[in-house]
């Protein structure tokens, strides 16, 4: 099997001039939920990035949206992408709406590797976009 993985973060100004309008009160002062360099934007416990493996930051709830992902993906000849990450609502659902405009052939969420604010909203976010589709645990996927 060919794997590479592209691991996204998001980071902002301390400024918060590269925030969402409606979120950009967050940053005032120079202290936000993501501001590059403190906790909020590091990666959760246990994770991390491999050499080798790609580091991509992102400004907004698509891994895809002003950035070169897609590009970096292709030129890969990437087809089938595996999402996992958190705020299924948001950063999930944006961009897996991108993944399946951008035509990659297979688009799977791993279900165990999602997550959101509260279980009942990360569960409900499954069916919004359920036709286009492919949900998997992550045992399901490794066998």
């Amino acid at each position: 099997n060919n794997f590479s993985f592209a691991s996204v973060v998001r980071e902002h100004d301390p400024s918060g001039r590269d925030v969402e309008l409606f979120r950009r009160h967050l940053y005032s002062g120079g202290k936000g939920p993501t501001v590059k360099g403190l906790k909020g934007a590091e990666l959760a416990d246990g994770l991390f990035i491999k050499e080798g493996d790609y580091k991509l930051v992102k400004t907004r709830f698509s891994a895809f949206f002003a950035t070169h992902l897609d590009s970096v993906l292709k030129t890969l000849g990437m087809k089938n992408l595996v999402i996992v990450g958190v705020q299924t609502p948001n950063c999930i659902r944006q961009t897996v709406y991108d993944a399946v405009a951008l035509d990659y052939e297979k688009v799977m969420v791993l279900t165990d590797a999602t997550a959101a604010a509260r279980p009942d909203i990360h569960l409900g976010e499954y069916s919004s976009f359920m036709l286009a589709l492919l949900f998997y645990s992550s045992r399901e996927l490794l066998v």
